[in-house]
């Protein structure tokens, strides 16, 4: 008989209006961000003072709690130990344990209310585990776990000694199997998910696709947002520089270019004898981590299999997430068709056209292959019934694409849960934002001896409400 109740949330991105560095003029905390903090402290204040059955509860939260990748802090914090290089200068605090640590103090000040709320909550007798997201795999680094627990003292200090971290996933056999999700996303994943370090920069995190366009381009950008670009092509990007003007627009592309400058070095990186040992370092955790929680070694290694190389791997791919590849056959489509309008008809002109023509036809074709869709929801779907294969439980619950859903698998053996998302960008125009926060939950008990799900949604008005998936 299990001795707690489960609650699960994800994608809370506390921090990500700190971009003040990149973006002078941000406010400090927007009304989304202002109704987030307010919603999540009500809902843990909720299920603190509602205790199921007499059980405690267990809070998971599923990765993205802090978003240590999206903020753009001065890098001329005080008290910094690891010298900011240039890139650090230019775009913020980076990703070293001292440069995490005054990221965390900063969202600590801005964010309070939430941290006070999550020591009430623990203080009242719940545990909290916390999965590693993409955005905030910076609590790779043992420090910074200390000054998480540091920043929960403050308010209790017993507290603090019921947060666990969890550098993969949260596991309950036949229950429940948690991971953020961001492994099954090619734009988002790492090579080495329990040692994620540069390799040629122990002292540094690696950074995704995503994380540099996110750092480089979209941060730096006044009206850009984080969302919506799933349907976006170069033409869109080309129009939105536009409404940027000739100055804005040739800004655009230098940001664009430097981005793929640094995604190419790191492609390079793949190939180095450096990653060497990175690997060795995630196998040797990976061996101690299935001894400590009693795991298969094997099926540890079939899990990590699952997961998708991320698009640094493949120069090819690489080109076309960033759509390169779009822009030159574009480039030299276009410039085929000016000298096939000022030419002089000649056997060559009609030779090359024969041949040029269907050869830029093809180059689209194939490199268009290459390319995977930015919204990761159907990875993250087929994944889930193979990791349920694997590690045998009633749900699999991710988060990531901030898009909530709960579906049962073919095979009836598993549900495969999304957490959704409690985050939400403010619009420069204060309409609707492209991907609104979905304030979904997961709430699992115990009855009669069964795992028993409920996938929720938070009412301001009348608390939690039952979710109905579109």
């Amino acid at each position: 008989m299990a001795s707690h109740n489960l609650l699960v949330f994800s994608d809370v991105h506390l921090g990500s209006d700190l971009v003040q560095h990149a973006r002078p003029g941000a406010p400090a905390l927007g009304p989304a961000g202002k109704r987030r903090d307010r919603e999540l402290v009500a809902l843990m204040d909720w299920y603190r003072l509602r205790p199921r059955a007499g059980k405690p509860w267990r809070l998971v939260i599923a990765g993205d709690f802090i978003d240590f990748v999206g903020m753009s802090v001065s890098a001329t914090e005080p008290g910094l130990c690891t010298l900011p290089n240039e890139e650090e200068r230019q775009h913020g605090l980076g990703s070293a344990v001292d440069h995490t640590i005054a990221k965390l103090e900063r969202v600590a000040e801005q964010h309070g209310l939430v941290f006070e709320a999550l020591a009430r909550f623990i203080a009242e007798g719940n545990a909290v585990v916390i999965v590693r997201g993409n955005h905030d795999v910076d609590f790779h680094w043992p420090e910074v776990q200390s000054a998480f627990k540091d920043v929960i003292g403050r308010y209790d200090a017993a507290a603090a000694q019921q947060i666990e971290f969890s550098d993969w996933f949260y596991y309950e056999k036949d229950v429940i199997f948690v991971e953020h999700g961001h492994q099954y996303d090619d734009f988002c994943s790492y090579e080495n998910v329990l040692h994620p370090v540069h390799p040629s920069d122990p002292k540094r995190t690696l950074r995704s696709l995503s994380d540099v366009l996110l750092r480089y381009v979209v941060r730096p950008t006044h009206g850009m947002s984080e969302t919506g670009h799933d349907d976006a092509s170069a033409i869109d990007y080309l129009r939105f520089g536009a409404r940027l003007g000739a100055f804005g627009m040739l800004r655009l592309g230098g940001r664009f270019v430097r981005a793929i400058g640094v995604l190419v070095r790191m492609w390079r990186e793949h190939m180095s004898d450096a990653t060497q040992w990175v690997r060795a370092e995630h196998e040797r955790k990976m061996g101690m981590l299935a001894e400590a929680k009693a795991l298969s070694l094997i099926n540890l290694r079939a899990l990590a299999k699952l997961q998708r190389p991320p698009m640094t791997r493949s120069l090819l791919r690489l080109l076309a997430g960033v759509m390169v590849d779009r822009v030159a056959v574009s480039a030299a489509a276009l410039c085929l068709l000016v000298w096939v309008l000022f030419a002089r008809w000649t056997p060559t002109l009609g030779i090359v056209l024969s041949t040029v023509g269907p050869g830029l036809v093809l180059a689209a074709v194939l490199w268009r292959r290459t390319r995977v869709a930015i919204d990761a929801s159907q990875s993250l779907r087929e994944q889930s019934a193979r990791v349920a294969r694997l590690f045998p439980a009633a749900f699999v619950v991710m988060g990531h694409t901030h898009l909530p859903e709960l579906r049962p698998s073919d095979d009836g053996a598993s549900t495969y849960v999304n957490l959704g998302a409690w985050s939400e960008e403010d619009t420069p125009d204060g309409s609707a934002p492209a991907l609104p926060a979905s304030r979904t939950h997961l709430v699992v008990e115990h009855v009669d001896g069964k795992a028993v799900a409920a996938l929720l949604s938070w009412d301001a008005e009348k608390g939690p409400q039952r979710f109905i998936s579109s």
